[in-house]
């Protein structure tokens, strides 16, 4: 019999407090709170998601899931009343007694975590951690540099990311023409000025990863860094879908299912409107 508590000690086991940024650490968000708790409830069935949508949610609760284990939190921040559709999504758990678990922002850098995973996905070789300032240490693996397996430009090596990961597009800055050297690959929407200032001075010159403020995607551009942005949820994606196998080898008697965080959207190019 496997229990809430076992399964939250072995991710937090696999992705180390230690390796926690900004504040985002590991947490039951919706479940009891105090290992005593959760050493009581059974878990038979997982559901793993990179986001708690409502439809990810929704399949938990029609699949009959005991836990929902997601890469993004469902409360980024503290509140002190749930409205819209965190009310739902929260009724919607408590009602059919499921649990949610946010892995937090230590499996970025844990070993065969998210960073990890999306360098294999990219199949790229990773040279060396990209360190930066962490929650309780001076030095997280946030991120790896990468050198490419094969000669580029920027344009042949969009089309070659994009194909990886199945992406009708991806969100460029830079300069299409120049050769790709070695490129800093990080997952989610984390990096911000200080990060592409400490990239630079590495000689990085390219960055792969989920999305960019405004801001920061000007700075980049400004300072001469190719980016490129793979879109809300990709890169969590082979990582979490990485943590099901894990799961299915730690707990044999577990149902471990993957539901995808799909990103809707798309780009369309501008047109003449004939008159």
């Amino acid at each position: 019999m496997t229990t809430l508590l076992d399964v939250v000690r072995y991710v937090r086991g696999i992705s180390p407090k230690e390796l926690t940024i900004m504040g985002l650490d590991s947490r039951v968000e919706v479940g009891p709170q105090t290992d005593a708790e959760q050493a009581k409830v059974t878990v038979n069935r997982v559901l793993i998601a990179t986001y708690p949508s409502a439809r990810v949610v929704a399949k938990a609760s029609q699949d009959k899931s005991n836990l929902l284990i997601t890469g993004l939190p469902m409360f980024p921040y503290a509140v002190d009343r749930l409205t819209g559709i965190d009310l739902t999504r929260t009724r919607l758990l408590s009602k059919n007694y499921i649990c949610s678990f946010y892995i937090g922002s230590p499996y970025i850098a844990a070993r065969n975590g998210l960073a990890d995973a999306l360098v294999e996905a990219l199949e790229m070789n990773s040279t060396r951690n990209f360190e930066i300032a962490g929650d309780y240490s001076d030095a997280i693996p946030f991120g790896r540099i990468c050198e490419p397996a094969s000669t580029y430009n920027h344009s042949g090596f969009a089309n070659s990311v994009a194909q990886k990961m199945g992406l009708e597009h991806v969100v460029f800055t830079g300069d299409l023409d120049a050769e790709v050297r070695q490129v800093l690959v990080t997952v989610g929407p984390y990096m911000d000025i200080p990060e592409i200032m400490e990239a630079m001075r590495r000689d990085v010159t390219t960055l792969v990863t989920g999305e960019l403020a405004p801001e920061v995607r000007l700075f980049a551009c400004e300072e001469g860094m190719n980016t490129l942005e793979l879109g809300a949820f990709v890169t969590e994606e082979p990582g979490m879908r990485r943590l099901r196998h894990q799961l299915i080898l730690e707990y044999t008697d577990l149902k471990v299912d993957f539901s995808d965080s799909l990103t809707y959207y798309k780009s369309l190019k501008p047109y003449e409107v004939k008159t």
